[in-house]
Order: structure tokens, then C-alpha cells, then sequence
């Protein structure tokens, strides 16, 4: 008896994918919402390094995992760092 695994994990990894992307799509723009986008891409990463993983690729899933983190933070801190300097020119400019 033939059993797809690799089919089966790339079939819902892909509709982790697409579920993800539709969420990171259709959210409207609020408080911290660069967090909640960075968190829904963490979900679309985490399918993409299985996917990788499945397909036998272990080198680019693991370079992936590793630099994955990395890209999340800068923008994290890019968006800290722009917030805190509008709230100096606000004060400033007060």
C-alpha cells in the first residue's frame, strides 16, 4: 500500500500557507499591527521550512530557519525605533 506522505505534509502545509496569507491580507491596519503581521508570517515560515524539510532540502530549510528571526526583528525594531521618534518630534514640536 502506497502511502503520499510527502503529498499529504506539502498539501497542508500549502493550506497553512494560504490560510495565513489571507489572514496577513484581509487584517485592517491598527495598535501593534506590524507585531500581529510578523507573527502571521512566523505561521507561513514555519510551513515553508517543513515544506523544505520534506522535499529533502535540510541545508535551505535550516539557512532559512536561521536567518527567518533575524529579518522578523529588524522590522520589529525599524517599527520600534520610527514610533519612538514621531513621539520626539511630537514633543518637540509641542
Amino acid at each position: 500500500m502506497y502511502v503520499p506522505i510527502k503529498e499529504i505534509v506539502l498539501l497542508i502545509a500549502s493550506i497553512g500557507i494560504l490560510l495565513a496569507s489571507y489572514r496577513l491580507w484581509i487584517m485592517k491596519d491598527g495598535k501593534n499591527m506590524v507585531y500581529a503581521r510578523i507573527h502571521i508570517a512566523g505561521v507561513i515560515d514555519l510551513a515553508c521550512i517543513l515544506i523544505m524539510l520534506v522535499l529533502n532540502r535540510p541545508l535551505l530549510a535550516l539557512l532559512y530557519l536561521i536567518l527567518s528571526p533575524f529579518a522578523a526583528h529588524a522590522i520589529a525594531n525599524a517599527d520600534y525605533y520610527d514610533r519612538m521618534r514621531e513621539r520626539v518630534v511630537k514633543r518637540l514640536r509641542c
